[in-house]
């Protein structure tokens, strides 16, 4: 008995460390694939799981990148699988490739090889595919045309669709559903195929769509603030295409992007740093920055879409925050010198009361800020939103040479103002433009006007230290001084015009016709000489300025030309606010 007891004790024994170096075996190769396994002919054996499907997904895309060709007795055409509704499932093709087994078989093919042949799982969009095989099917020759709805101009302008020979899309998209991967090329023949947009598609698409995008201006609004895109702008922005056999309409993006930045100057609202205000005997006080907002465009064309079927014809655009600039400034951190200073004159009495009073709201804005070394300062941001909610109102401003009412008329001679102020301090004078008409109450060639949204007056503060603009209105004048430490000394020069052109006479009995005396056409030029305080010449700048003639305008109940009676400002005519 105690005989019988080893034996079997023994074999027990055996038994358990021949069971445990099993398992070791099985544990070794768990995380490895067998060797000779394939997945859509390609070797992924030894691999680990994640080695596996990095091989068969770039092997799958490689796959879906070739071009299937479809042969017909005209030609033949050719489509991209990834693009054409076809794809690889591939996360059946690796269950249990790899994982800890006690399987003998699985075990004898994971160390001597012989592993399974797999294959991804094809997946197919019909319709999608059918879709891509009518679209290459149009490039044959006597396919059939569908008709297009076009946006020109401000209105839609349709082109019948025509019959043809072509493409069975659904026979063959079932042919390649059948038959891909294995096969890349097949042969269809072509037959009578009317256009895959129908007249009556046709029809609704215009009835709920194209017509009403055409019908009025869409309005742009910004908390209060509104901004209209005309119908021109509209169709310059639309097109259409075919989706799911129906047409649609599509935005291009990158052209509403464009538009919007364009109109967002009087939609914004400009952070405010913190200003220093100083009183007439030199005391100053320091005014807190405020934030602003700007506009998000971010998903703007699915508004407008939605606005153009809307009653109201309106796409509210949502805004985020714009912190002011840390508030770094001290009554004392801006000099006391006076770097220059600059008058002008303006008309007064009643005639001239709105254009008087947006010279004094933009004098406003500007009084007080500070300009930090290297900074650049711009106008027109500083001055905007340019609408009635900002306190501006309706004045005179140049369009094609004639006086029109446009609101905030008259802030050109603060943009002239600071442009002089800018001229004789002696700093860098980025960006600016002369109206195209000379106004004979600003300096010849020395002037500059603005106009939203491209018409700016940039500078630069290169003296090295703060500038303080001081801004307002001192009797019948604006006049604006920079304050800081001086850096330069200027010396300028203005030629005799010289290109003289005579104006002509324009009679006009448009509504809301002004009055004006003709002006001389002619070219100027202007030299600025800026030296440092060591009497180094620094700029030696020389600036040519061209002034088109400015037409007599005769306001009459009668004209017999009234093609030149400006009805709104026009972008690129004389801009200005005059």
């Amino acid at each position: 008995m105690k005989t019988a007891g080893k034996v079997v004790a023994g074999t027990t024994a055996a038994a358990v460390i021949l069971a445990g170096g099993y398992g070791g075996l099985a544990a070794l190769r768990a995380d490895r694939i067998a060797a000779g396994t394939t997945i859509d002919g390609t070797p992924v054996g030894g691999m680990s799981l994640s080695e596996a499907v990095t091989n068969v997904d770039a092997a799958s895309k490689a796959m879906l990148s070739k071009p299937i060709t479809i042969s017909t007795d005209r030609g033949a055409v050719q489509i991209v699988p990834a693009d054409s509704g076809i794809s690889l499932d591939t996360s059946d093709a690796f269950a249990q490739l790899t994982g800890f087994t006690l399987n003998p078989a699985q075990l004898f093919q994971r160390y001597t090889g012989g592993g399974p042949q797999r294959t991804a799982r094809t997946v197919v969009d019909l319709a999608a595919l059918e879709q891509a095989i009518s679209t290459a099917g149009e490039k044959l020759k006597g396919a059939p045309v569908n008709p297009t709805v076009k946006f020109i101009q401000g209105a839609v302008q349709v082109t019948d669709g025509e019959p043809g020979t072509g493409i069975d899309a659904k026979a063959v998209a079932r042919q390649i559903a059948a038959g891909w991967p294995k096969t890349t090329s097949f042969k269809t023949t072509l037959k009578q195929t009317e256009p895959e947009i129908s007249q009556a598609e046709v029809q609704t698409y215009l009835d709920t769509f194209a017509n009403k995008a055409m019908d009025d201006p869409v309005t742009v609004q910004v908390h209060s603030q509104k901004v209209s895109l005309s119908t021109n702008v509209i169709s310059d922005l639309l097109s259409t295409t075919v989706k799911d056999g129906r047409l649609a309409p599509v935005v291009d993006e990158a052209a509403l992007d464009k538009e919007l930045a364009e109109v967002a100057g009087s939609l914004v609202k400009a952070p405010q740093a913190a200003r220093i205000v100083q009183a007439a005997d030199g005391t100053r006080t320091v005014v807190p920055g405020t934030d602003g907002y700007s506009v998000v465009t971010k998903g703007a064309g699915d508004k407008l879409l939605a606005a153009i079927t809307a009653p109201d014809r309106t796409m509210t655009l949502d805004t985020t925050v714009v912190k002011a600039s840390p508030d770094n400034t001290s009554a004392n951190s801006v000099g006391t010198q006076l770097m220059s200073e600059f008058v002008s004159k303006f008309p007064t009495g009643s005639s001239n009361a709105a254009r008087t009073h947006n010279i004094k709201t933009a004098l406003a804005k500007m009084n007080g800020v500070v300009v930090q070394p290297g900074e650049q300062f711009s106008l027109l941001k500083t001055l905007m939103p340019i609408d009635a909610a900002a306190g501006y109102v309706k004045a005179p401003v140049l369009s094609g040479g004639v006086d029109v009412l446009g609101m905030g008329g008259g802030i050109s001679q603060t943009s002239t103002t600071l442009y002089n102020a800018v001229f004789f301090a002696g700093m860098q004078l980025d960006e600016h433009k002369a109206h195209s008409f000379w106004i004979s109450r600003y300096p010849m060639g020395r002037e500059a006007t603005l106009s939203i949204p491209n018409i700016d007056n940039k500078w630069t503060n290169d003296s090295g230290h703060p500038v303080l603009i001081q801004a307002g209105i001192e009797g019948h004048a604006a006049v604006i001084r920079l304050y800081g430490t001086k850096a330069f000394t200027v010396t300028s020069t203005t030629s005799a015009p010289f290109n003289i052109v005579a104006p002509k006479v324009q009679h006009i009995a448009t509504a809301g016709c002004i009055n004006q005396p003709a002006v001389n056409g002619f070219d100027v030029t202007v030299t600025r000489i800026v030296k440092n305080l060591a009497g180094q010449i620094v700029k030696n700048e020389k600036v040519t300025t061209h002034y088109q003639p400015a037409d007599q305008v005769i306001c009459t109940g009668e004209t017999a030309d009234t093609s030149k009676v400006p009805t709104k400002p026009s972008s690129g005519s004389s801009g200005g606010s005059d």
